[in-house]
């Protein structure tokens, strides 16, 4: 079966992954930190945003509503 892009990430495509890169790089954003990086951080809380749960516990089960995704978002 042929992937397909989801409208998550359709919506993350304008965010220029390599120039938020040097920025995170230039002021060491990744330096402490071995699995979640700042990449992960900031699709999260675009989900977050944009999906308008209440709570981190809910922004989790959405988010891993479609696992089969978290690897074409960059994610995992």
């Amino acid at each position: 079966m042929r992937f397909s892009d989801s409208i998550f990430g359709r919506l993350l495509e304008p965010i220029n992954r390599r120039q938020f890169q040097a920025a995170v790089d230039r002021v060491d954003g990744d330096a402490y930190d071995k699995s979640f990086k700042s990449w992960d951080h900031l699709v999260a809380l675009i989900y977050a945003q944009l999906s308008g749960h209440a709570s981190l516990r809910a922004v989790v089960t959405g988010f891993n509503a479609n696992p089969q995704h978290h690897y074409h978002l960059g994610t995992g």
